[in-house]
């Protein structure tokens, strides 16, 4: 005759204490850490003034797959975008021109375009100045 063994047993009564412990202290903790967010700003006023507004310092080119061109959202045309472009340059402190084309833009319509950007700079003798960035995948 075989003697039996009893059976290991974890006693289980304080594991609902436990948790109810660590949930109240989960619960505490976190309602602290609320009330602690962000840092205070102080902004300046508002100020309001009767002068002139001011010139936009970017003006966006677009080419389209079909040829048309738009100039700060405004269809213009090769001669019509050099002038532009010469007025932009010679009003903003610091102009910037964005040439933006489609994939499907023809390349001599793009090379149309820049030429007309850099002559208008050329006309109100501001030095453009290049920057290339590859484009969007």
């Amino acid at each position: 005759m075989t003697a039996s063994r009893p059976l290991p047993a974890i006693p289980t009564a304080s594991m609902a204490d436990v948790a109810f412990l660590l949930l109240l202290f989960f619960l505490v903790a976190t309602a602290v850490v609320r009330t602690e967010v962000g840092l205070p700003v102080t902004l300046p006023p508002a100020s309001v003034s009767g002068g002139p507004a001011a010139v936009p310092s970017l003006l966006v080119v677009l080419v389209g797959a079909d040829g048309r061109v738009l100039a700060g959202g405004e269809p213009v045309d090769g001669g019509q975008l050099r002038a532009t472009v010469a007025v932009f340059a010679a009003s903003a402190a610091r102009p910037r021109v964005a040439l933006q084309a489609s994939r499907r833009t023809p390349y001599a319509d793009y090379l149309t375009a820049l030429d007309a950007v850099l002559l208008g700079h050329r006309d109100a003798d501001v030095r453009p100045r290049l920057a290339l960035r590859d484009p969007a995948p």
